[in-house]
């Protein structure tokens, strides 16, 4: 599709994205974001001259990009901030944890990477992958993202927020592809129920720990939706709570939840892949 167009010059905000498509496809057609904003000049908002010192991350996928380096300092410059770099940045920067699924495939490993890359600089961060900005805010780094700068977003709050959880950032994909659909190809998303009706209450905490462990809260509607329609759960004599299981597909999920006024309540969640065979004696 994209050389029915004409091989227009593509340009990339996402490092990954552009060291993939730098491969993919001629290199005189790919330019990032950053580039052009130095370029072309900043998009007009409303931005308060900082006047801070920042360190700047550079993602492991723009190692070899000088010229992103450059544009992104460049870009700094121009809204005001000053640059203390890293020991360790541009072309010897440090995965932010997230490289090789690290963050999923060995979450305390990833917490030590984290841990060792922020205490790199007393300053806060600055970094233009989503990835490694999220990752640096969760461990409590007051760390902004490029765009949050470019469109005005300069105060600490923009830098200290969470990124979105691993349930959201599935919700927000879906999202986007049905508005993408919608708007401009004028679809409608395959038929399949992206989110059950079902309204759970979740405290942070087991976010966290949903987090950590990978579940989606579509994962957990399904069970609950399936444990209240067909009545297979256990129940706890003292607590009231209920303890329910599902195997969607090759994972098997567990709650243990109780009902609210308008849904259910999350009190822990877990997951493993073996397969619970029932049988039963009469």
């Amino acid at each position: 599709e994209w050389r029915e167009l004409g091989s227009p010059q593509l340009i990339l905000a996402c490092s990954t994205c552009h060291s993939i498509f730098a491969k993919r496809l001629p290199r005189e057609k790919i330019v990032s974001l950053w580039e052009i904003l130095d370029r072309v000049g900043l998009p007009e908002a409303e931005r308060i001259a900082p006047r801070t010192m920042v360190s700047v991350h550079d993602p492991c996928t723009a190692r070899h990009e000088p010229q992103i380096h450059a544009s992104v300092r460049s870009l700094l410059g121009k809204l005001g901030f000053e640059i203390d770099e890293l020991s360790l940045s541009k072309e010897k920067t440090e995965c932010c944890s997230f490289g090789g699924l690290m963050y999923f495939a060995n979450r305390d490993l990833a917490d030590e990477v984290i841990r060792r890359r922020i205490e790199e600089t007393s300053e806060n961060m600055l970094a233009y992958c989503a990835m490694c900005r999220d990752c640096f805010a969760s461990a409590g780094k007051p760390t902004w993202h490029l765009l949050d700068l470019v469109f005005g977003e300069s105060g600490i709050e923009a830098a200290t927020v969470k990124g979105p959880d691993y349930s959201q950032r599935r919700e927000n994909r879906a999202r986007l592809k049905r508005s993408l659909l919608r708007e401009l190809w004028d679809e409608e998303s395959p038929g399949h129920e992206d989110f059950p009706d079902v309204t759970l209450h979740i405290a942070d905490h087991v976010r966290d720990l949903m987090e950590r462990r990978m579940i989606l809260v579509e994962d957990l509607q399904q069970v609950i939706r399936w444990a209240e329609k067909t009545g297979n759960r256990l129940v706890h004599r003292e607590t009231g709570n209920y303890l329910a299981h599902y195997r969607p597909g090759t994972v098997t999920y567990w709650v243990e939840y109780s009902r609210a006024e308008d849904g259910y309540t999350v009190h822990n969640a877990y997951t493993h892949r073996m397969e619970i065979v029932e049988e039963i004696k009469r």
